[in-house]
C-alpha cells in the first residue's frame, strides 16, 4: 500500500429484492381496448343492427301494404265488373250514391271461393273498420246454371272451364262515396264479378228479407243460396231444391212446384216481373200484345195468325202473295200486266214470262228448292220457318238456343255432349257430384 494514500474499500452493491414491485409490473399494450371499450363497441353494434333491422322491416311492410290491393277505381251502378283476386288480396272499387237508396249486389263466385265483401262510406274499409260486411262461401251457394268461361292462361295460353255460383244481398246506402272491398280469404286466386241494381223499396217484406232476397208484392223471393219466408236460412246445394227428383238430366218437380230447379211455387211466376212485358196472374204471365213465352221473353206478332194470310216469324208477319200490311190484312190488287213485279208481260199472248225463282200466272209465287210445308214460307229462294221449327224445309222441331253450347239438336230434343246433362245440356256432371 503506498504511503500517503487513504484506503477506501470498494462500494458494495445493494442487495436486490427479487420480490420488489418493479419485478411484477405489467405493461399494457396499446393495441388492445379495455373491457369498457369492448362493452361500448358491443352496444354500438347492437344499436346499429336494431336500426338496420327496423329499416328493412319498414321497407318490407311498406312494400306489402302497397301490393296487397287491386284498385278498379270508380264504377257505375248497373255496370258489371270482373277481376281475378289473388289470395290475401283486397279488390277495391268505389260507388257514387247521389241519393239514399237500396242497392242490390249480384255477385258471381267460383265454387271454392271464400270472399268477404266490405263496404264503408268515405274511406276504404278494412277487416276491422267497415259499415257493412257480407261473408260468402261459394260451396254453400246454389248454382242455378252452369256457365263456361274461357280464361287465357299466361303461360300456355290455354283455356279452362270455370263454374260460377250466384249470390246476392241488399244494402241501404246513404248519399256519398262508398268504398267497396272484396277480400279473398282462400288459398287460390278466385275470379269474382259483380254488378249493382237500384231497388225501389224493400220495406214491405218481413225484416227486409234480411238483405238476402228481393221483395215482390210483400213476399220475399230469395237469392240463390238462401231459403225461408224471410230468406234468413242459408241453403246447401240440393238437387231440385228438395222439391223434385232428378231424372235423365232434368228435375221432375213435385206437385205445387215448378222451374228448372223446382224452386218456384206453382202460384208464383218464374220471373215475377214477366220480363217487364206482362203481368203475373196466379203463377202465369199474361203477356202484353206483341210478346209471348213463359216469361214473355219472345217477340210475337200483334196478330199471331197474321189475319190468316201469312206466317208470324220472329214477331213479324210474312204475308202470302197478294196480301200486305203489318198483319197481312190488306188485299193487294195488281194489274195482270204488272206480273207482280217479278216478270215480263207479253202483249201478244196476254201472259207473264216470270223471272228466275218465280212462277204462277202473275209470277207471284217464289220458288224454293224444297217445299216449305205448313211451318214456313218461301222467301228469297229459302224457307223462313215459324218459331219452334227449323231445317231446310221447316219440318224439324227446334231446340232451345242454349242446346248448341254443349249438345246437338235432333228433332226438338237436345242430345248432350260428353260431360253434360239437362234438358238444354247446361248442367255439368261434376256439378252433380
Amino acid at each position: 500500500m503506498a504511503s500517503g494514500s487513504v484506503y477506501s474499500p470498494p462500494t458494495r452493491p445493494l442487495p436486490r429484492n427479487t420480490l420488489s414491485r418493479s419485478a411484477f409490473k405489467f405493461k399494457k399494450s396499446s393495441k388492445y381496448c379495455s373491457w369498457k371499450c369492448t362493452a361500448l363497441c358491443a352496444v354500438g353494434v347492437s344499436v346499429l343492427l336494431a336500426i338496420l333491422l327496423s329499416y328493412f322491416i319498414g321497407k318490407l311492410g311498406g312494400f306489402a301494404q302497397e301490393n296487397n290491393t287491386i284498385d278498379s277505381g270508380e264504377l257505375d251502378i248497373g255496370r258489371r265488373a270482373i277481376q281475378e283476386v289473388p289470395p290475401g288480396i283486397f279488390w277495391r272499387s268505389q260507388l257514387f250514391i247521389d241519393q239514399p237508396q237500396f242497392l242490390k249486389f249480384n255477385i258471381s263466385l267460383q265454387k271454392d271461393a271464400l270472399i268477404g265483401v266490405y263496404g264503408r262510406k268515405g274511406l276504404p274499409p278494412s277487416h276491422t273498420q267497415y259499415d257493412f260486411v257480407e261473408l260468402l262461401d261459394g260451396s254453400r251457394l246454389i248454382a242455378r246454371e252452369q256457365r263456361t268461361l274461357l280464361e287465357a292462361e299466361r303461360a300456355g295460353r290455354q283455356t279452362r272451364s270455370v263454374s260460377l255460383h250466384e249470390a246476392g244481398f241488399i244494402q241501404y246506402l246513404d248519399s256519398g262515396i262508398w268504398h267497396l272491398a272484396f277480400y279473398n280469404d282462400g288459398k287460390n286466386a278466385e275470379q269474382v264479378s259483380f254488378n249493382t241494381i237500384i231497388i225501389e223499396s224493400v220495406v214491405e217484406c218481413p225484416r227486409n228479407c234480411h238483405g238476402n232476397g228481393e221483395c215482390v208484392s210483400g213476399s220475399c223471393h230469395c237469392f240463390p243460396g238462401f231459403l225461408g219466408p224471410d230468406c234468413s236460412r242459408a241453403a246447401c246445394p240440393v238437387l231440385c231444391s228438395g222439391n223434385g227428383q232428378y231424372s235423365k238430366g232434368r228435375c221432375l218437380c213435385y206437385s205445387g212446384w215448378k222451374g228448372t230447379e223446382c224452386d218456384v211455387p206453382a202460384t208464383q211466376c218464374i220471373d215475377p216481373q214477366c220480363g217487364g212485358r206482362g203481368i203475373c196472374i196466379m203463377g202465369s204471365c199474361a203477356c202484353n200484345s206483341g210478346y209471348k213465352g213463359e216469361n214473355c221473353e219472345e217477340a210475337d206478332c200483334l196478330d199471331p195468325a197474321c189475319s190468316s194470310h201469312g206466317v208470324c216469324i220472329h214477331g213479324e208477319c210474312h204475308c202470302n202473295p197478294g196480301w200486305g200490311g203489318s198483319n197481312c190484312e190488306i188485299l193487294k190488287t195488281l194489274c195482270p200486266d204488272q206480273c207482280s213485279g217479278h216478270g215480263t208481260y207479253l202483249q201478244e199472248s196476254g201472259t207473264c214470262t216470270c223471272d228466275p225463282n218465280w212462277t204462277g200466272p202473275d209470277c207471284s209465287n217464289e220458288i224454293c228448292s224444297v217445299d216449305c210445308g205448313t211451318h214456313g214460307v218461301c222467301m228469297g229462294g229459302t224457307c223462313r220457318c215459324e218459331d219452334g221449327w227449323t231445317g231446310a224445309a221447316c219440318n224439324q222441331r227446334a231446340c232451345h238456343p242454349r242446346c248448341a253450347e254443349h249438345g246437338t239438336c235432333k228433332d226438338g230434343k237436345c242430345e248432350c255432349s260428353q260431360g253434360w246433362n239437362g234438358e238444354h245440356c247446361t248442367i255439368g256432371r261434376l256439378a252433380m257430384l
